[in-house]
């Protein structure tokens, strides 16, 4: 499967280089970056699924289609009866 995604090793060596000069990544993109690259090296014949390109489902599971707007419940008004006053 051939991964369209940017070359990776290219972002890290970019980070290394603005590191020297007190730039570069935030930590977390630098981790993510390293993580998915170790992980192409450590593993040849596991690719990832293409989650941004799989199509989501036609139809609920269940077969009801979700309500294209919010559920509006009608609720019984109450009429407020007058309170009668007691005669002293």
């Amino acid at each position: 499967m051939h991964d369209e995604r940017p070359d990776q090793m290219t972002m890290i060596g970019l980070h290394k280089l603005a590191s020297q000069f007190g730039d570069g990544l935030v930590p977390e993109l630098y981790e993510l970056l390293t993580r998915r690259a170790r992980m192409l090296e450590e593993n040849d014949n596991v690719t990832e699924f293409p989650t941004w390109q799989a199509r989501p489902p036609a139809r609920d599971p269940l077969g009801l289609a979700p309500p294209s707007e919010g559920a509006i419940l009608p609720f019984p008004r109450m009429i407020a009866q007058p309170v009668s006053q007691k005669k002293a």
